[in-house]
């Protein structure tokens, strides 16, 4: 266990994101520095049942979990951390390949005991969780894919990135946090990090999550990961696992679930209706609907082959 970083390294929690149907708050959550992989990673758990573990996109959070934590809960275990070069994990020196962050889950998932997990996973986190069941084809029950047109599209968000990151670390270390919050509030959407919604009641936990991060990750950290996403679609296809895609009818880079179709597990559902990229945090209910059902296929499928 460590002390949390300092706001040079990973800044204070932003608000959480205002729902109307939001559900209530989630209770008995534990939150701890975990030491694995080489490194110290933020973590928190709730629940108890069968296991889920959420796995956050690139310069995203935990934060937007939070109401998938607070239904979850109830009846699952629930593991949610902050990646390695986010927040208040912060940077580490080196290890920022998707390989070295798929062996960072591995070691969160053997140090807290996880068995057999759902893996529900958004943007750039889908590929952490693909390669995981790459690796653990066995020990995974299923996956929950939101807005991963990563899978698919990894070098067209590094040629983004490279030209968003350069503005966003000037303003950072030249001006501070506060100036990079207020360039995000003005351009986010508009000039750069498309994802984020333009008129929405997340749009600032969305600025506040997207410009909390340390200095590194934004300049090299988020650059080594894409760089190192290799073809995943083609061995991911021949999994047989039960794999459900999740899109907002206006996400500006949505999925392409036609390149899954060899893939028997595999289905997409409908748009999800009003939402963007953030579906868990915009429309929780209809997510959180979507995975309960997906969560009880799997164990009806589970059980029909035992």
């Amino acid at each position: 266990m460590v002390a949390p970083p300092s706001p040079s390294t990973g800044p204070s929690r932003p608000a959480q994101a205002p729902a109307a149907d939001a559900p209530r708050a989630c209770r008995h959550t534990s939150m701890a520095y975990v030491h694995a992989n080489g490194w110290d990673f933020y973590c928190e758990i709730a629940g108890s049942g069968p296991d889920l573990v959420f796995i956050h996109g690139e310069i995203h959070g935990i934060d937007y979990w939070e109401h998938q934590i607070a239904e979850f809960s109830r009846d699952h275990r629930c593991l949610i951390y902050e990646r390695r070069g986010h927040r208040r994990t912060g940077m580490a020196p080196f290890g920022f390949s998707l390989e070295n962050q798929t062996r960072d889950l591995e070691a969160l998932i053997n140090h807290f005991g996880v068995h057999q997990p759902t893996l529900v996973a958004v943007a750039f986190g889908t590929t952490i969780a693909a390669n995981y069941a790459l690796r653990h084809p066995a020990d995974v029950r299923g996956i929950v894919m939101v807005a991963w047109s990563e899978m698919h599209e990894a070098d067209q968000y590094l040629e983004r990135w490279i030209r968003a990151s350069d503005k966003v670390v000037r303003i950072l270390e030249n001006d501070g946090r506060d100036a990079l919050l207020d360039f995000l509030r003005r351009e986010a959407g508009r000039s750069l990090y498309m994802v984020v919604p333009l008129d929405s009641p997340i749009r600032e936990a969305c600025v506040q999550m997207f410009g909390g991060h340390p200095a590194d990750e934004y300049r090299r950290g988020m650059l080594e990961f894409a760089t190192s996403v290799p073809a995943l679609v083609e061995p991911f296809s021949r999994l047989a696992l039960p794999v459900l895609g999740v899109c907002g009818e206006h996400d500006p880079f949505p999925d392409k679930p036609e390149v899954l179709a060899a893939m028997t597990g595999f289905r997409e559902a409908p748009p999800i209706a009003g939402a963007g990229r953030f579906i868990q945090w915009e429309k929780p209910e209809a997510f959180n609907a979507l995975v309960r059902g997906f969560i009880a296929d799997c164990a009806a499928g589970r059980r029909s082959s035992d």
